[in-house]
């Protein structure tokens, strides 16, 4: 999926490490990748698109249709949709695994590509183009309604005479976190007496300390300077806790000044460099996405979208000009929080990766009653805290 994971430590025997740890990650990929057909997650997705007759999109005035019987999954997946579903809930909607039909409408992947080759941005979609995408990434449509046995509903209306897309899942939100901590827990099992693990860049989970005593350091990246430059540094675990994730937005305001943007760069950590022997590198694909779109609920019909867009005008070359490529979800229309990168370390590396994506779009959540609600839902103690947050530059 274009990035890496990196695993770096100390104690066990490093190759049989290494290699176990690539054996997880292929695991995962085959279970969660949206670009393998045969993946649970892509299973889900075809069977919400095959019944709204193969198109993908609903026909204005049919009625709601669910995607079959469901679809039976592993028990990772469960518990990763189980995850996803209770943190869109406690974060209010700013984080949903069902983003992907306003990712769609907004052409995302064109905008990035149109900035960095300076061309005129596409234009902006409708506003009722915009309601169509919301309705389809209600977090809500997804539903577990039997032993690990998962269903996605498709939305029954259309928006003014606009179809509405099919649903689509995607877990790369949290499925880095997810198997940053997987592979850290193997190593450490397999007898690692100190471990980093490194998802893209932007999902660290550590175990213990570095071969002479001291402690992980990750440097969080500075997203107003170069792809190198750092703009402070965490020590690792952290207040007992060792999952950290960084969102961030990669291209800063669009239509501002340029500042050497790197397409498809996660916003995350450089790592620090263990100070002992290097366990080595699992060469395989990674789960997830580099940080781009960032996920959250669509909180349904907007009253006023255009009161929650932000600035937009025309360029001199034709096309549009936005101040933002990160879309929030709950309304529809790109952020307006005026952040560009967030970092979190949490007692889990999901609860880490779903707060730093939240708190892009929204950073006034309270990240406690997050944590709390997580305890409950889990039944496992969690904590988490802010240990970086980039506002956007004035002028």
């Amino acid at each position: 999926m274009g990035t890496r994971i990196d695993i770096i430590g100390w104690g066990g025997d490093g190759m049989a490490i290494v290699n176990a740890v690539v054996g997880v990650v292929a695991r995962h990929e085959d279970m969660w990748s949206v670009f393998r057909p045969s993946s649970e997650v892509s299973r889900l997705n075809d069977a919400v698109a095959s019944t709204v007759g193969g198109g993908g999109a609903s026909r204005c005035g049919a009625d709601c249709a669910q995607g079959g019987p469901g679809l039976v999954v592993s028990e990772e997946t469960d518990c990763l949709l189980r995850d996803a579903l209770a943190l869109a809930e406690a974060t209010g909607g700013a984080f949903n695994p069902l983003i992907g039909p306003l990712v769609a409408a907004w052409d995302v992947k064109a905008m990035r590509a149109a900035y960095i080759a300076g061309a005129p941005l596409p234009p902006a979609p409708s506003e009722r183009v915009v309601e169509a995408a919301l309705r389809a990434s209600s977090w809500g449509l997804l539903s577990r309604v039997g032993e690990r046995r998962w269903v996605m509903g498709t939305p029954a209306e259309c928006a003014g005479g606009v179809d509405v897309p099919s649903p689509r899942l995607d877990l790369g939100g949290i499925a880095k976190g997810y198997t940053a901590d997987a592979c850290r827990d193997l190593a450490v099992a397999m007898g690692a007496r100190g471990v980093l693990v490194s998802v893209g860049t932007s999902s660290v989970s550590v175990f213990g300390t570095r071969a002479d005593g001291s402690p992980w350091r990750a440097g969080l990246r500075d997203p107003h300077g170069g792809p190198t430059s750092v703009a402070g540094v965490v020590e690792l675990p952290a207040g007992g806790m060792a999952s950290l994730s960084t969102s961030g937005d990669n291209l800063g305001p669009l239509g501002g000044v340029r500042a050497d943007p790197v397409v498809g760069r996660a916003a995350g950590p450089v790592v620090g460099r263990a100070a002992g022997p290097v366990v080595g590198r699992a060469a395989g694909p990674v789960v997830g996405r580099a940080a781009g779109p960032v996920v959250g609920r669509a909180a349904g019909p907007v009253s006023d979208p255009r009161a929650r867009e932000t600035r937009r005008e025309t360029s001199p070359g034709g096309g549009r000009v936005f101040d933002h490529h990160i879309i929030d979800p709950r309304t529809g229309y790109p952020a307006n929080a005026g952040v560009r990168q967030v970092s979190v370390v949490a007692s889990s590396g999901v609860l880490a990766e779903a707060l730093s994506t939240a708190l892009l779009v929204d950073p006034s959540i309270d990240i406690s009653d997050v944590a709390a609600r997580w305890t409950r839902e889990t039944s496992a103690p969690a904590s988490a805290k802010v240990v970086g947050l980039v506002r956007v530059e004035q002028g």
